[in-house]
């Protein structure tokens, strides 16, 4: 009886400790980063919609200006100076990656740029354990390191795993961030579904997105990917109702207004943006590094 009493005991201990170190885990990656980076981050998911109205320009000088001010306060402020450092300078570099190279169209040296970003992030990730690591520096390290890889095969198969493996971490962080989910499943829908891709894969991704969209940012993440993928499935007045859905949210309609015109067309705005971002065009070979070789 006391040799059964004393298992039950050592049972009772080692599950105590289980749901112990699962709680301390969860707890600690919701608390990785300060109140002010989240709030931050959480503002520009907002912010970085309306900009997709504004003149080039314009956007350009506004999120330059938000980066140096954000950046400034940082240091006093922070919990984790460095893992938020990483989160902030990924997020704005990203937006404005994009104008930067629609306006000059230096694409060697923001891509040179974007891969010592890229492995900045990557590093901070490795440094911490799991549970220390935001959402957000998992999603963002995911889209620098997708960025990157974009029009390089051989960069695509070195690192597209490990852009589904930051968003599947970004969600396991912190499985009501509906960025990440809408993340995975743009991830999902281009990806082949022998390496866990396919539209019904993405569908379950956006489908958990518009579930949890709280913030404005995110809920327009998640009605425009749910209207296009609804648009690819031929389910086209689904796809018109939450492209509306977006457009009442009062974030600006440039972007809308594109995916409006592609539907006219017989096209959803994921192949917009396939073709638009050059993805399968080759490479110039003066643009290349190391990584696009192997």
């Amino acid at each position: 009886m006391l040799f059964y009493g004393f298992l039950n005991m050592k049972k009772r201990f080692f599950s105590f400790l289980l749901i112990f170190f699962l709680l301390s885990g969860l707890l600690s990656a919701e608390g990785a980063i300060s109140d002010f980076t989240e709030e931050k981050v959480e503002e520009f998911i907002t912010m970085r919609v309306a900009l997709k109205s504004e003149d080039i320009t314009v956007a350009l000088e506004k999120i330059s200006a938000l980066r140096d001010k954000v950046l400034g306060e940082l240091p006093v402020l922070a919990k984790d100076f460095e893992q938020e450092e990483c989160i902030l300078e990924s997020m704005y570099f990203m937006e404005m990656y994009d104008r930067l190279l629609t306006s000059n169209g230096n694409q060697k040296e923001l891509r040179d740029k974007m891969k010592l970003q890229m492995q900045k992030d990557i590093k901070c990730i490795n440094e911490r354990k799991k549970g220390a690591v935001s959402e957000w520096l998992y999603l963002f390290a995911g889209d620098v390191t997708a960025y990157y890889m974009t029009r390089s095969v051989a960069a695509t198969l070195l690192h597209g795993m490990k852009v589904k493996g930051f968003y599947e971490a970004s969600v396991q962080a912190n499985d009501k961030r509906a960025a990440a989910h809408v993340c995975l499943g743009n991830w999902m829908f281009y990806a082949p579904s022998v390496l866990g891709g396919g539209k019904k894969r993405a569908k379950a991704q956006f489908d958990a997105a518009l579930s949890c969209a709280e913030i404005k940012g995110e809920k327009y993440m998640a009605y425009v990917a749910y209207s296009q993928l609804s648009f690819e499935n031929n389910e086209k007045a689904v796809a018109s109702e939450y492209l509306e859905k977006a457009v009442d949210l009062g974030l600006g309609r440039r972007e809308l207004d594109v995916m409006f015109k592609c539907n006219e067309k017989g096209y959803s705005h994921f192949q917009y943006l396939r073709n638009r971002s050059g993805i399968d065009e080759e490479m110039a070979e003066d643009e290349k590094d190391e990584d696009d070789k192997k």
